[in-house]
């Protein structure tokens, strides 16, 4: 059985590559009257997965300096459980100008982040739209001045993201004009729509650092269930992304870990689980593939093995292309000795990843029905 375990983790991580694909996407926008570029992350598996398949979208703006490190945060965090992911990063051609919510002499041409969230509502996510399988649940990511666009675009249109990560955001711009924004009629808003919220902040002080301890005031006094608040005193302004970008997306992604006491649980209760995330999230609402394998490997150890077929028949017709149910399943009832089942799985299997044993296992079966 060891031999097996290890030949399907061969498979499980044999379809993961270090990199994703990427492409670079230019459009032309009337709002803006110029063409922007903008980088395309998307997983590994896009070309294989069913066309049905959609994947939650992460779009950022300083694309030229935080897509490839999202781009693999996102990879690593596929590996540990959360769900496959499409990145989007706008390249800036005048970063004061797009980020910026009004104007003022800080910044020469500042104050066009009312142009730039509309080309993102209504042309950037469109093209998207059109040209990859996005699903309805989407998040915005901005450091900086990014960070206070990307608060700003809440407060705009609250129902253009489902998420925020705002890093460091510069709530202090044009003496705090943003938190005039945050009402309490926006705040009511903004719990009702279960907006999650997510705001770190580096060894910022000064007018910057109050800026955000403002803002997160006003989060915590209005009782914001979806808010989170984190610093990172040992990072400065430009190495804080490197950690809160990847604390902000396990954040948002948190509910596609499962919670422990699952594990306990019938194992009914865990393919609920993920039908109402997948559900939420506009995504897959099978069972992963990981919790399958542990769980599943769990029960045949255990000697339970009518949970254990229960798990590998789910994971077979969950995963139709996927070797490792099929064979597990051909072990098991080749122990039970029902020998025709087990060769109709162990067939399947060697037919998705022909292996010695499987062959010597189909002969052995073919001599004892024969």
């Amino acid at each position: 059985m060891q031999n097996i375990k290890l030949m399907a983790m061969i498979v499980l991580l044999g379809n993961i590559n270090v990199f994703a694909q990427s492409k670079t996407v230019m459009i032309n926008s009337e709002i803006l009257g110029e063409e922007r570029q903008v980088l395309v992350g998307l997983p590994d598996s896009y070309n294989y997965d069913a066309d049905t398949f959609k994947y939650p979208l992460l779009l950022l703006t300083d694309g030229e300096w935080h897509f490839d490190m999202v781009l693999r945060a996102t990879k690593l965090l596929y590996q540990n459980g959360f769900p496959k992911i499409i990145v989007a990063a706008i390249v800036n051609t005048n970063r004061g100008r797009d980020l910026t919510p009004t104007n003022t002499e800080e910044i020469h041409e500042s104050g066009g982040a009312l142009k730039f969230h509309r080309f993102i509502s209504e042309e950037l996510l469109k093209n998207l739209e059109e040209n990859y399988r996005i699903s309805n649940h989407r998040t915005l990511m901005g450091h900086s001045l990014g960070g206070l666009f990307a608060a700003y675009s809440l407060t705009q249109d609250i129902n253009v993201f489902d998420a925020i990560i705002a890093v460091t955001p510069t709530i202090r711009w044009d003496d705090f004009e943003i938190l005039q924004d945050f009402t309490p009629d926006f705040t009511d808003k903004l719990i009702q729509s279960n907006k999650t919220f997510f705001m770190g902040i580096g060894d910022e002080v000064g007018p910057e650092r109050d800026g955000v301890l403002r803002l997160k005031e006003l989060f915590e006094t209005a009782h914001v269930s979806r808010f989170t608040y984190k610093e990172y005193p040992d990072e400065s302004h430009v190495t804080v992304p490197w950690k809160a970008y990847f604390d902000g997306i396990k954040t948002v992604f948190n509910p596609f870990l499962l919670p422990e006491e699952y594990n306990k649980e019938d194992f009914s209760k865990t393919m609920a689980y993920y039908q109402n995330v997948g559900s939420s999230f506009d995504y897959d609402q099978r069972v992963p593939q990981r919790i399958l394998f542990n769980r599943g490997y769990g029960a045949l150890e255990s000697d339970i093995i009518t949970e254990a077929k229960e798990i590998f028949e789910y994971y077979k017709h969950a995963y139709p292309n996927v070797p490792i149910p099929y064979t597990v399943l051909g072990d098991i009832n080749f122990d039970l000795k029902q020998y025709k089942i087990s060769k109709e799985n162990y067939d399947m299997a060697h037919q998705l990843y022909p292996s010695d044993y499987l062959k010597e296992r189909i002969k052995t079966l073919e001599e004892i029905l024969n």
